[in-house]
């Protein structure tokens, strides 16, 4: 794994990942959870260096089902997701944060 930048702390059986661990990417991306014959395998966490992660159940290296959270604590939803369709994100503070009253600015120009 240091050949390719890569590491990882945790359990291991017959020199390969098995069990609990943290495997960092080259790309500081880590994944935290179970695995199992070198492979992530079972419940695990990737966190990327933005503040997204991903939870999910994991079969053989394969992301069977999981939930991606963004960096700002929104979670994006597969089906029914009524909010960044991917051509307007102009009133996410709106949403999370609800209606100001009129004449008071959330923001200040310095």
């Amino acid at each position: 794994m240091e050949f390719i930048g890569s590491s990882y702390e945790g359990d291991t059986k017959n020199g390969r990942m098995h069990g609990k661990g943290e495997y960092t990417f080259h790309t500081e991306t880590k994944y935290v959870g179970e695995t199992k014959d070198g492979m992530f395998h079972g419940k695990g966490v990737l966190h990327f260096p933005n503040g997204t992660k991903y939870e999910a159940t994991w079969e053989n290296g394969i992301a069977k089902q999981g939930s991606l959270t963004l960096a700002n604590g929104l979670e994006y939803k597969e089906l029914d997701w009524d909010y960044c369709d991917g051509y307007d994100r102009r009133f996410y503070s709106e949403r999370c944060n609800g209606l100001k009253p009129a004449g008071h600015c959330s923001s200040i120009n310095s």
